[in-house]
């Protein structure tokens, strides 16, 4: 009972104090609102009559005594009274009531005296910018400075970046010290100036046109882009990749800096300001450098090989009609066929005409222009300059270096009536010189040209182009690989008719050998032909060559055996000869060839069996689907003919097949 009535009691008292406890809490709170908000006034009130002594002291007296204006260590508590004494100014009437012209002269007065304290004091503390504490006083002169009341921050914010550019640059890489001083820079700018964000693209710009500007003028020659026809190629090619590099590292630079101006326009305004005046004579420049390169590099070649180069036609025939005159004098001299193809002339090194070396110096200069014309032409113009570079090297390469290799050989080759032992071989080597070159010519212009060339109808110009100059060139070089065949097929006819004698097939006495004709056929193909093809020319086109020349030289031979009368013996000769030439013919590598021969070794059957088998082997194998005349035209050959009066014994009918 009593002790439950005891702990209810306690429980009630310790509610109840508790109550107590938060009421004087919220009590003591409200009050010290309360003292706070009256220590606010009584602290307003004070310094309102401190504001209202300055002003009533300065009206009356012209100045301000305080130490708070006199001290210079106040020099920032002095500027935070001014400031609210400027506000209270300019609330002041102008005209009517009484006359605040001394209050206002005292505030101007010292307004000015405070800002160049303040002033200097920034400006000295900034030689010691890498101490913390003249940092910090850098930031509290700034920020004072930065009060409606001053003028003078704009002043200390030029003159920190006037400071900023006379930081020295170290290093060759002038673009690597701009991007660590602006770093650094902004850093500064962080920890002093509230408006980092105007300050830097503010500070960036002045850096690109006193340091970038300065440098781009210093080493582009304005001239060099205005009169480039009067500019050696060195000096352009020079020139030309000074503002690759420049205009490259610059560009790279501001977007770096795009971090520190948000402002789209930023790189064009920079690409204007300092580039403006070379970038719009650039393609002028990049093609005159071409011109002359191109040029350059073909003189020097024709120069290295003593050859005099003359592209105009009449005069190039009269070079032409020279050499050979002198050529056919050294011929005549020496009397040899192996000394006259070993003594060829200077005058005529057709052979050595088109070079590889060539082709790859032109290549890598176009190659390079490439890479400045993507650098350099904005996106409308660079189709267009693409398309110069294109022409360029088509021209240079295809025109003035290819065709006129072929032109100079075409001028020169070999004649059809030629009495001596044909040389193909300088042509052949021009042919592949010229697919090594094609290669790369095609190459670049599917890797490098024509992906980069935007404009779907510069593109399709620049293939048109590039199709023609080609295709001229396959022209030529096709009627020079068929003209070296008929060369060849004529000498083959020249020795057959020269060496062949007719005793060769109508002898009684079988040779132990081929005939001589035979024999100087087959060493001309072997030494002077087939592999002088299967060098320069490859894949397809050495197949089709190879297919021409293998079916010509068959008929060639044929019409050539035509002309004979055929012993048995004598038959037994050209199956000898037939043999050997069957196995020079397997070094074409064509099947259809090795057929036709092996067609001549069947027909030679007809020369041989005995003339009542004639009627068995007529229609068998190949022979089958040969003209009904044409046999007869061959079983006449034979020496019996008449006097087996194998006319009889042959089939009597007059169907065939045709081959």
């Amino acid at each position: 009972g009593w002790k439950n009535i005891k702990a209810v009691v306690s429980t009630q008292s310790t509610g109840e104090l508790d109550k107590v406890i938060n009421f004087v809490s919220t009590k003591v709170v409200h009050l010290g609102d309360q003292l706070k908000q009256m220590d606010g006034k009584r602290r307003r009130a004070l310094e309102a009559k401190e504001l209202i002594d300055y002003i009533n002291e300065a009206q009356k007296t012209g100045s301000i005594s305080s130490p708070i204006f006199t001290d210079v260590t106040n020099i920032h508590e002095s500027a935070r009274v001014l400031h609210k004494i400027t506000l209270v100014t300019q609330d002041l009437p102008e005209k009517g009531g009484k006359d605040f012209s001394r209050l206002q002269g005292v505030v101007t007065r010292i307004t000015d005296e405070i800002e160049k304290h303040l002033v200097q004091d920034f400006k000295m503390s900034l030689h010691h910018y890498n101490d913390e504490e003249h940092l910090e006083n850098m930031k509290r002169c700034a920020a004072t400075l930065n009060q409606p009341c001053f003028q003078a921050y704009k002043e200390v914010v030029d003159y920190f970046i006037e400071a900023r550019l006379k930081a020295p640059f170290y290093g060759e890489n002038i673009f690597s010290a701009i991007k660590d001083c602006i770093n650094e820079t902004s850093e500064i700018v962080s920890k002093v100036f509230s408006d980092h964000d105007t300050i830097m693209p503010k500070f960036i710009k002045r850096i690109f046109k006193d340091k970038i500007w300065k440098k781009v003028r210093l080493t582009l020659k304005l001239d060099v882009f205005d009169e480039p026809e009067k500019q050696s190629s060195q000096d352009l090619e020079q020139s030309l990749d000074s503002l690759a590099e420049l205009y490259s590292q610059t560009m790279g630079l501001s977007t770096d800096l795009s971090k520190y101006d948000n402002d789209i326009s930023f790189a064009n305004d920079i690409k204007k300001s300092i580039f403006c005046s070379y970038l719009s004579k650039y393609s002028d420049t990049e093609k005159e450098y071409l011109l002359k390169a191109s040029e350059e590099i073909l003189n020097q070649f024709y120069n290295s090989i003593k050859h005099e180069k003359n592209l105009n036609s009449d005069a190039l025939q009269v070079h032409l009609k020279n050499a050979k005159t002198r050529f056919n004098q050294l011929r005549d001299n020496i009397g040899s066929t192996n000394n006259m193809l070993n003594n060829e002339p200077s005058e005529m090194p057709s052979d050595q005409l088109l070079s590889v070396n060539v082709t790859t110096s032109l290549l890598k200069i176009h190659e390079r222009a490439v890479e400045r014309c993507l650098l350099l032409s904005d996106q409308t113009a660079c189709s267009e300059v693409l398309k110069e570079i294109a022409t360029s090297l088509l021209t240079h390469f295809v025109a003035n270096h290819l065709e006129y290799a072929i032109d100079f050989y075409t001028a020169n080759r070999p004649s059809l009536d030629s009495r001596n032992e044909p040389v193909i071989s300088p042509f052949l080597t021009i042919v592949g010189n010229a697919n090594i070159t094609y290669h790369s010519l095609d190459k670049f212009f599917n890797d490098t040209i024509l992906p980069n060339i935007q404009n779907p109808k510069v593109q399709t110009e620049v293939r048109k182009i590039r199709q023609t100059e080609m295709k001229r060139i396959e022209e030529k070089v096709s009627n020079e690989i068929n003209h070296s065949i008929n060369i060849i097929i004529n000498w083959i006819k020249v020795i057959l008719k020269s060496k062949q004698e007719k005793e060769d097939f109508n002898s009684l006495c079988v040779a132990q050998s081929s005939t001589r004709a035979c024999n100087e056929v087959c060493n001309f193909l072997n030494n002077s032909v087939i592999d002088t093809f299967k060098g320069p020319v490859d894949g397809d086109n050495l197949q089709h060559v190879m297919m021409e020349l293998g079916v010509r030289f068959h008929g060639a031979l044929l019409d050539h055996l035509l002309q004979y009368q055929y012993s048995i013996v004598g038959a037994l000769q050209l199956i000898q000869d037939l043999h050997r030439y069957k196995q020079t013919v397997q070094h074409f590598k064509e099947p259809f060839v090795e057929e036709l021969f092996e067609g001549l070794n069947k027909l030679t059957q007809l020369l041989i069996v005995e003339p009542h088998k004639l009627r068995d082997i007529w229609d068998e194998g190949s022979l089958a689907r040969i003209e009904h005349g044409f046999l007869v035209q061959f079983v006449k050959l034979r020496l019996d003919y008449r006097k087996s009066n194998i006319q009889s014994k042959l089939p009597s009918y007059s169907a065939h097949v045709k081959q």
